[in-house]
């Protein structure tokens, strides 16, 4: 289990890191990463009564929907790719390896960190497929959702592959894999695959 005390970034810095504005900005905090060959990602979740899908899913019966818990896969899988590229470019740019959780921390609390990291947000768009995703596990309100992602393999056609798993204290809530392909923002502009 991660240390739920410590976050990779500020909350600000989060925020403004990802792709996703309420209500589906489903990370509350970038707990552990790892860096390199066995590269991975946790984060978390609470999960709570205000979630806007909450009252619907269901009146007498409150849990968290599946599909939340694979939005959850897919924007961790994305801070995970996201916080890869930043540290490649932080030792293309520095010639400093960063090679561990509070390297990168560092790192990112510098303002040349925050400043290569955004860039890095506005220069890049990921599509985001789920895959083989299992649920085994109900999640509640009031229950935090630990998710880990994992580099798996890259494809030869550019698709990034990680493994998944979401779990409630011991209890595995959900496995599965997602699938990122990322391009340059202006390619995706010009080709018509983004929305304004």
């Amino acid at each position: 289990m991660s240390n739920y005390n410590r976050s990779l970034v500020s909350p600000t810095l989060l925020l403004k890191m990802g792709a996703w504005r309420a209500p589906i900005f489903m990370v509350d905090r970038i707990v552990d990463f790892s860096p390199g060959e066995k590269s991975s990602i946790t984060v978390i979740k609470h999960v709570t009564f205000n979630e806007s899908y909450i009252p619907g899913h269901f009146p007498d019966n409150p849990v968290m929907p599946g599909v939340m818990i694979a939005e959850i896969f897919g924007q961790a899988s994305e801070y995970f790719s996201l916080v890869n590229d930043f540290c490649q470019l932080h030792e293309r740019e520095t010639g400093t390896p960063l090679k561990k959780f509070d390297d990168v921390s560092r790192a990112l609390r510098e303002q040349a960190g925050v400043d290569r990291i955004l860039a890095e947000r506005r220069r890049i768009v990921g599509f985001l497929a789920s895959q083989d995703v299992k649920y085994k596990h109900v999640v509640f309100p009031g229950d935090t959702i630990e998710v880990t992602s994992r580099f798996s393999f890259a494809d030869v056609n550019g698709f990034h592959h990680y493994d998944v798993e979401a779990r409630v204290g011991r209890q595995v809530a959900s496995t599965g894999r997602i699938v990122n392909f990322r391009m340059e923002r202006s390619q995706a502009e010009g080709k018509g695959m983004l929305i304004n």
